[in-house]
């Protein structure tokens, strides 16, 4: 096997996501998606996917909104040779606002995956959103999101390459809060131009690009010097 098809890379999607929505992801690179246990805490939910990570494969761990918080507690604890964190800061604000209206609003998950995307006229991907939320519903969708509310990092783990990627058009996670997590984890910027709190939906080749070149990288170090 060669050194790039050995190294694993795994995604951990966001908050009430079963991981539709890396399908276009998923159809250009071989990655395998971890969705969030249905856990009270980050740390808990991290613990729950200890088990999927048990080998020493060279990895690529991507995590995207909640499931890039979840990444950073298994960073300190799995080999990770790489992270690549999508709409994601050092931590993610959620209002109780939005938990309530979660909690007791119509029509919330369709409305939830408008809000993620930058053109919710593309009648495609709305659909998708929405089935990926609905796949896993409201409730879980709420605790969730809860418990990312109740999350703050207390250490960022060393990683040697780090890729932050933000979708220009991101309406749920501050382009600061983007650049602060790249300087705590001293990474690197990636924006996706034309893209919402789903890049990897709506603009899933550049996405898969990123990822593919993170592999490259970890596949670089790998070889044996000549």
């Amino acid at each position: 096997m060669s050194e790039i098809a050995d190294i694993d890379l795994v995604v951990i999607p966001g908050a009430g996501s079963s991981g539709l929505t890396w399908r276009p992801v998923s159809d250009l690179l071989p990655i395998r998606i971890l969705p969030v246990p249905d856990a009270p805490t980050v740390p808990a939910m991290a613990e729950e996917l200890l088990s999927d990570l048990a080998d020493d494969r060279p990895r690529v761990l991507i995590g995207a909104s909640l499931g890039a918080m979840v990444a950073l507690e298994l960073a300190r604890r799995v080999r990770v040779d790489a992270f690549v964190p999508v709409a994601a800061g050092p931590g993610i604000t959620v209002s109780e606002t939005l938990l309530e209206w979660i909690r007791t609003g119509d029509n919330v998950l369709a409305k939830v995956a408008r809000m993620s995307l930058a053109d919710p006229g593309i009648a495609e991907n709305l659909a998708l959103a929405t089935e990926d939320l609905e796949s896993r519903g409201r409730d879980q969708l709420h605790r969730h999101l809860s418990a990312l509310a109740a999350y703050r990092p207390t250490e960022f783990p060393a990683v040697e390459r780090t890729v932050v990627i933000w979708g220009v058009k991101d309406r749920s996670v501050p382009a600061e809060d983007h650049v602060e997590l790249a300087v705590r984890m001293k990474g690197w910027l990636a924006p996706v131009p034309e893209a919402g709190h789903k890049p990897f939906l709506e603009s899933p080749s550049y996405v898969a690009r990123i990822i593919q070149q993170v592999r490259a990288w970890v596949a670089a170090e790998r070889k044996p010097a000549s």
